[in-house]
């Protein structure tokens, strides 16, 4: 399967966008870690209201106490007015619960601190406090010898409205030591995720790096050695082993370009052979057939004058005649001479030109 070089950087591009993927990861650990931290300010917000609860239940029952001993009309005014803000109070501390429940809806976990404790005795109290409100209202309209009754049901809702507000501030307190760890457990492993993420991503940097840059580095020299070859008139490029990409390509067209050299290397040398041939048949031309034609003429001079001679003379000069048209003929071939195709000796030591193959 071939894959280019840009291929091949963007798979490894995906890969590291796939790496980078899991700095979602991180960013839900942070998100709790602000939710956490919201739930947390609310919960700080229900504590300072809780607070405030205890001191104006405190200022209630000085109220009720003034009320009973001396019958001031001021302290009944005082009173409804802290009952209005204790009332408000409690409808604050809740609207910060439910806003807490909502954070809290959305985190995940199954052993999350929850508000139900707390707000069932939100729930206690601002039912406590209203027979609280509605006894004191008694108080108000009975004679001061038949208050004894009222006021020792008022005492006892007293403890217990104070009991719970004290309960209800331990259990915030309780839940926001808890969120506290949470996000200290948060932070830790945003911590421990980007380090894994970064340590991934190095890793995978450098792997990827040194694979992908010694797969270019080592096609690149063996193209840089190739050229050597070819510039030491070795034309024997080998394309195989090169990254099926641009650069097996270039290998390729490497290998192609030996060929078609070595071809034209071939042609030189033939042109150049056939170049030395010509010249030398040229030589031979002249310095054989001058002196042949003057032979084989004076061998017919002679062969026409030889009447009343013996016969083994007669075939004597005959011989020479034939010799020198052969002789004549073998110059005459060697001009037609166009691919020289050499042969060993009989005797087998070097070569020589077959003149009859030679000029087929």
């Amino acid at each position: 399967m071939r894959f280019n070089i840009a291929t091949k950087l963007f798979i490894g591009f995906l890969c590291v966008i796939g790496l980078n993927s899991a700095y979602i990861v991180i960013v839900n650990k942070i998100n709790d870690v602000n939710a956490i931290v919201d739930i947390l300010k609310h919960k700080n917000e229900v504590k300072n209201r809780l607070l405030r609860l205890k001191t104006l239940h405190g200022v209630q029952g000085t109220s009720i106490i003034s009320f009973a001993k001396i019958g001031r009309q001021e302290s009944v005014e005082n009173f409804r007015n802290i009952n209005k803000s204790v009332i408000c109070m409690i409808d604050t501390v809740r609207q910060h619960m439910d806003t807490i429940l909502a954070i809290d809806s959305k985190l995940p976990g199954r052993n999350k601190p929850t508000v139900a404790e707390e707000a069932g005795l939100i729930h206690s109290i601002s039912l406590n406090n209203t027979r609280y409100s509605a006894l004191f209202e008694e108080l108000i309209d009975k004679p001061a010898l038949s208050r004894k009754k009222t006021m020792g049901a008022l005492d006892s809702l007293d403890d217990i409205i104070a009991e719970a507000l004290d309960s209800a501030e331990t259990i915030t307190s309780e839940r926001a030591n808890k969120r506290i760890r949470d996000i200290g457990r948060n932070v830790a492993e945003v911590k421990n995720a980007t380090m894994i993420i970064l340590g991934g991503l190095t890793v995978f940097s450098i792997i990827f790096g040194l694979i992908f840059s010694r797969t270019i580095t080592n096609a690149l020299r063996r193209l840089k050695e190739s050229a050597a070859m070819i510039g030491k008139a070795d034309f024997d490029i080998n394309p195989s082993g090169f990254p099926n990409d641009e650069i097996g390509d270039l290998a390729k067209a490497f290998s192609a370009m030996a060929v078609d050299l070595r071809n034209k290397q071939e042609e030189l040398i033939k042109s150049k052979r056939l170049a030395a041939i010509g010249e030398v048949v040229a030589s031979v031309n002249h310095e054989i057939n001058n002196p042949l034609m003057i032979i084989s003429g004076n061998a017919q001079f002679l062969e026409m004058s030889m009447d009343g001679y013996p016969d083994d003379m007669k075939e004597r000069v005959k011989t020479i005649i034939e010799e020198t048209g052969r002789i004549s003929e073998i110059t005459r071939k060697l001009r037609e001479i166009r691919n020289p195709v050499a042969q060993d000796y009989l005797s087998g030591s070097g070569q020589m030109i077959d003149i009859k193959q030679s000029t087929q």
